[in-house]
Order: structure tokens, then sequence, then C-alpha cells
């Protein structure tokens, strides 16, 4: 907190109206925290439709964004009060409610992470979180600081006879990034660090940093269990995997010297430990490998060594494969059936450029996995799809590694449109995968695919379509064309006989490891080989 900070927080708490809340303290308990910021102000909010500016941090406030550098919240409206909000930014909706604007909230409501926030215009009556004329009403917010960290806050709004008549007497919010403060709480002793709070952050499949407390979070000894270390100011963060399968949850991409834990209870980590790690194999960060199973939560347990963390640590979490991908139908060279009928049910997102910065969305899409015979370059394309009602616009990607639920399929290659299908024919919908995506540019020709295929290795294609509209549907066929190695394994040169050359090929290799010519696939070119080959002699 910078001295302005400290001065301002101190001034308020010596200016302070404690009789405003004596009548509801006694019924509300909360405990209050020294990393609070709390400011008694005097900011009328203009009856307009630009009303007032304010940043949280700063306190600097303004009738319009371009004179409040960094302004969080804005209060406004010449009929009622709207609330607009900074990009991260976001009115708490009374408990309970998921859509609308800010709520009246009650002494003591926790803003935090787990609440639902939202902006636009509040609603005024007598029900519970309505606001009221002729009160103070409290509101709270999360907002992003100028280090780039979500916090959270909570202000009071004494409002007249009318909705435009409204002013705020007093802002306050939580100096720690990532941590819950109680409405009413103006500072004071910080509490003792709870595991298992409510509103301590959660990790989610979408999560890619996590706000760490290492103000008064305390180490959790693993000494005596198969750890035999303690992780040094332990934070909690709960986890509920959406299925059950295999799970890796790493702080490798922090790059910072960390421990982590799983367990299964946050009020008796020690005896409910699942798994622990200290040094992974991306170095002094931590990563853990478990099998989890689906809408049974886990605590993930992660903090230091020796040292602080940094605040907000980065940490991901690769989730199962979905099993569509995993049990998709073996494609084989020429054409394959798809009809996105039986596609799935859930959207597809797709990595839809070669620097995997962007990404598309599919709808039911099927899922094929091909394996070349022989290693070059291929083409795949859904020429001639036909959709139910209009028209058979397709999306084709090809990856190596089927995607985790939830999370988007990593590709080396994609088209949405291509130009044409056939000299004769254009099918600027459908889709063409090679090296050059036949020709398409723009924001629907994807990313061409400009690696071989190699012999052996499984590939898995997705074919979804683009509408989103329940009732279409899209069938066809894809058709995959490359090279395809001879269907004798003794026909060496391919040319569909076994012959002399063939035989020669085979002792210019003779005695070569995994040589041309390893008929049986033992590493070596050999007797058995040659014997393979006399016997499938065709010429």
């Amino acid at each position: 907190m910078s001295t302005n900070f400290a001065s301002k927080a101190l001034a308020s708490r010596l200016t302070r109206h404690f009789a405003a809340g004596a009548a509801v303290a006694a019924a509300v308990s909360f405990t209050a925290t020294a990393d609070v910021v709390y400011t008694s102000v005097n900011w009328t909010i203009p009856a307009n439709a630009d009303g007032l500016y304010i940043n949280v941090e700063t306190l600097a406030t303004g009738p319009l964004a371009s004179a409040v550098p960094g302004w969080d919240i804005n209060p406004y409206g010449a009929t009622a009060l709207t609330w607009f909000n900074a990009t991260g930014t976001g009115m708490l909706r009374f408990p309970g409610a998921t859509t609308g604007s800010a709520g009246n909230l009650a002494l003591g409501t926790i803003v935090g992470a787990a609440g639902s926030y939202g902006s636009g215009t509040v609603t005024v009556g007598a029900a519970a979180g309505n606001w009221q004329l002729n009160a103070t009403n409290l509101f709270g917010f999360r907002f992003v600081a100028a280090s780039g960290q979500t916090h959270y806050g909570w202000g009071r709004m004494v409002v007249g006879t009318a909705i435009t008549n409204r002013t705020i007497t007093g802002i306050a919010w939580e100096n720690i990034a990532g941590t819950a403060i109680a409405v009413g709480n103006e500072g004071g002793p910080p509490p003792a660090y709870d595991p298992c709070a409510t509103f301590n952050p959660t990790l989610t499949l979408a999560s890619t940093s996590v706000a760490l407390n290492q103000t008064t979070a305390v180490d959790l000894n693993l000494g005596g269990s198969s750890c035999a270390f303690s992780v040094r100011k332990a934070n909690f963060f709960k986890f509920t995997p959406s299925a059950t399968g295999t799970y890796t949850i790493s702080s490798c991409p922090s790059a910072v010297d960390t421990r982590m834990a799983i367990v299964t209870d946050c009020a008796n980590p020690a005896g409910t430990l699942l798994a622990c790690n200290d040094d992974s194999a991306c170095g002094t960060s931590a990563a853990i490998t478990l099998s989890l199973t689906q809408d049974s939560p886990v605590y993930v347990v992660i903090g230091g060594v020796d040292a602080d963390l940094p605040s907000p640590l980065p940490v991901s979490i690769t989730p199962p494969p979905i099993q569509v991908c995993v049990d998709a139908a073996a494609a084989s060279y020429g054409d394959n059936a798809f009809d996105t009928t039986t596609g799935m049910t859930t959207t597809q997102t797709m990595q839809s450029n070669a620097a995997g910065t962007t990404q598309a969305t599919a709808y039911k899409t099927v899922w094929f996995k091909f394996t070349p015979t022989a290693t070059g370059a291929f083409t795949l394309k859904t020429c001639g799809a036909v959709g139910s009602t209009g028209s058979g616009d397709t999306m084709l990607s090809i990856g190596s590694v089927c995607p985790g639920i939830g999370s988007r399929f990593n590709t080396i290659a994609y088209n949405d449109d291509a130009p044409t299908c056939l000299s004769s024919a254009t099918a600027n919908l459908a889709s063409w995968i090679d090296a050059t995506n036949n020709g398409a540019t723009g924001t629907f020709g994807g990313f061409p695919l400009t690696q071989d295929l190699i012999a052996g290795q499984t590939y898995y294609i997705a074919v979804g379509q683009f509408s989103a509209t329940a009732t279409v549907t899209v069938a066809g066929s894809l058709n995959i064309s490359g090279p395809e190695a001879p269907s004798n394994p003794a026909d060496l040169n391919g040319d569909g006989t076994v012959s002399a050359s063939d035989l020669a090929i085979l002792l210019s290799n003779w005695g070569n490891p995994g040589g041309l010519g390893d008929i049986d696939g033992d590493g070596t070119v050999g007797a058995t080989d040659l014997g393979a080959l006399l016997n499938a002699w065709t010429a």
C-alpha cells in the first residue's frame, strides 16, 4: 500500500461513522483485515448519460472516461441507476441471482470469486436485493488493478427520494489479489487463512493463473507422509473434475520453484493425501498426474519451498481426452461417410491458424482416426457434402492428439471454406486440407498441411459443421488421398510384382538394421527376409 493510500485509510478510520452500522453489527459478524483499503468519500453521481467514472485504486473520479485513466466502475443514468464496467470488472449480483445488475447487499456478504457479477440497471423495490429509496445501499464489485490482478471491493451509496439522487459515501477493497472481502469490512487485524473458506479461488479447466495469499497462509507439514516435505504458505484451491479420467495439474508454466499436493479434505489435508510433488520433469516446478472421479472434488495445494511465490501464479490443468475422439471410427484411403446427425452434442473449438492464436467453433463434430501406410503429402476434403436444410457447410481439421475435455483441438491443419472441389463445380463452403488448402485464403481459409503425415502414426480428423442451428445437419464423405505402402511387403520397389529388382534391393541392404528389405520387421535385413521375398516371388 502506498503512503497516499495508507494516509487516506488511516484518516477514514478516524472519521468513520460508527453509528450507521451499529444497529446491524450485532446481528452480523465478520472479521476485519489489515489489508483492506477503506476510504470515506463524498461522490455525487450525476443524473445523466455519463455519470461518474471511478478508479478504485487511485480514487480518481471524473465525468468522462478519458478524464480517469484506468477507471474501473461507472454508475450513471438520467432516470435510473445503471452500472458500466471496465473489462474484467463487474458488480456483484444479490446471492442466488445469475442475471441482472448490482444487488443491494446485506452487511457481511462475501464479495469473492464465487459470486456472480454483471452490469446494467439496478432494480428498485421491496424484494431482497432490490435497491431502496431514502436508504443506504451496499454494493460489491471486482476490478482489475494496475498490476493486472483481480481484486474485490464494496461500497456504500446513499439514495434519496429518487434513484437519481445518489451519493457514494464509502468504498473499500482487498489489497491481496484474489482474496474475498466482506461487505462492511473497513480494515483491522487480518484473520487466519482458512483452507476451507468458500470464497477461496477455485481451479477450473479454463484457469490460466491463480491468485495466492502470501500474507496469512501457513505452511502445510507433510513430513509424516511419503512426501516428507512442507509446502510453504500453502494455498488451497478446490477442483471438481467434469469427467472421470487422468488429469495433470502443473505449475510448470510458471517456471517457479513450487511444491504441490492433492488432498480430498481441506480440514485434514495430511490425512487425506492423494499425491504430492516437489520437482517435476519440467524442473523445480511441480506437476502431478493422477486419476480423478467425475464430480468428486479435490483440493490442489500449492506453495513454495523457501520463498514467497509470485501472484498470480500460472497453473495448467490437462484433462483426459474426449471419449468420442478416442473411440473415433478408423478412416481409410478414399471416401469415408459422415453424418453430423450422429456428431457431438457439445461444441468443439479448433485451432484455426498455424501460430495457435486463433480458434474456430464447430458444431455436431464427427471424429475419425487415420493411420497412413506410407509417409508423404496428403489431401483431405469434404467435397459434395449436403446440408439437411441449405448448404453443406463443413469445417475440417487434423491433429495428432485428441483434445482434452473442455479444451480446444490443437491442429496441424485447418480449413473452413475452400474455393473449389472440382474444376467444373464451385463449392466454397466445402472444406479442403492439403499443402495449399485448395488456394483458400482469408478468415475461413485456415492454414494448410505443410508437413508430411508419417507412416504408422495415428492422426485424428474432426469434421464439424458451421451451422449451430439445431435442425441443420450435414452429410457427405471425407475423402483421404496420399501415398500408400505396397499391399505386398516383399514388393520393395512398389511396381506390383516381386522380382529380381526387389531381390537386388534386399541384397544391397543385407545386414542393415531396419533398412529397406526388413520384410519381417525384426529390425535387420537377413535370411528370414530373403526367404519371405522368394516365397512371394511373382515374376
